[in-house]
């Protein structure tokens, strides 16, 4: 399955016994075949159909087929659930705009260039 984190798209693999049911969304106009995992992101829509008779059927087929439980669900299958939420911002440390103390003690260099340097070479010979 590909999903982007964190805007990067990674493709991952998820073990079929990870997921826990096999559900119908049922909807106004569609009616959307999903595979259920405990964390939303990893829920993944294999089929939409216009009648729930289909839809049930091809649901009872396939939890049938990966040995796991149907479920029907109400709900708005165009609403995207598998959208990656952003993270909450963090909380800024009490000392975060502190410098370290050891940062504290050292000079900053020179704020102006060095200029040309006359002079002549020395060089040590044996």
């Amino acid at each position: 399955m590909s999903r982007p984190v964190a805007g990067l798209a990674c493709r991952i693999r998820v073990p079929v016994r990870q997921y826990e049911a096999v559900a119908v969304l049922i909807g106004e106009k569609r009616h959307v075949i999903r595979l259920m995992h405990r964390d939303a992101g990893l829920s993944i829509d294999v089929e939409a159909f216009d009648t729930f008779e289909t839809a049930e059927e091809y649901r009872d087929r396939l939890a049938g087929f990966l040995n796991l439980p149907p479920m029907t669900m109400a709900g708005s299958p165009s609403a995207e659930p598998n959208e990656a939420h952003a993270p909450q911002p963090r909380r800024p440390r009490p000392g975060a705009g502190r410098r370290a103390r050891f940062l504290t003690r050292r000079r900053l260099g020179l704020s102006r260039p060095l200029g040309m340097i006359d002079g002549r070479e020395i060089i040590a010979r044996n």
